[in-house]
């Protein structure tokens, strides 16, 4: 799993990508047709207007994502919900399992 960072690539999943939702995080996947898995964080002030906070979801997502065993071939947006703020980690990370999984992205088994 690497980092999904240009601008550029956002917007094409944005445009382009498969759309799934959750209770704490909804998903835009792109497939690609080679290469590792790509993630990207969409945090919006939305959520919240303080940068400390916004970057407090953005650890705890990051955590319960380094947790699964992605399928190579994609390009996935994760996009923080409301609910998301307050969840507790174990239930943030179910509810991640939970997408991944209706989504298709989960390779194997879990490793956490």
């Amino acid at each position: 799993m690497e980092p999904l960072r240009r601008r550029a690539d956002f917007e094409q999943v944005f445009l382009s990508g498969a759309f799934v939702r959750g209770r704490t995080v909804s998903l835009r996947i792109l497939e690609r047709s080679e290469g590792p898995t790509r993630v990207g964080l969409a945090v919006g002030k939305r959520l919240d207007k303080r940068a400390v906070i916004r970057n407090r979801v953005r650890r705890r997502l990051r955590e319960a994502l380094r947790r699964f065993e992605l399928r190579d071939g994609y390009d996935v947006v994760v996009i923080a919900r409301r609910s998301a703020l307050t969840d507790a980690a174990p239930a943030l990370r179910e509810d991640v399992a939970r997408v991944c999984g209706k989504a298709g992205l989960l390779g194997g088994e879990d490793s956490g």
